[in-house]
């Protein structure tokens, strides 16, 4: 999935991978990703949408 990704939503997908965010259980806080990803909140919260939208159309 990384590949498709483009910008801001590859940052998150990045930064949730780093700090092993990669399950409900494992979920880290927005505050972490926001820090690791280095982009505003609302834009972390815009491509965690996008990311768990093409995680659902698959």
């Amino acid at each position: 999935m990384a590949k498709e990704l483009s910008g801001n939503t590859k940052k998150v997908y990045d930064a949730m991978m780093k700090k092993s965010a990669t399950s409900e259980e494992k979920a880290k806080g927005m505050e972490d990703i926001v820090r690791e990803a280095r982009i505003p909140k609302g834009a972390v919260a815009n491509s965690i949408n996008e990311l768990v939208k093409k995680v659902f159309a698959q």
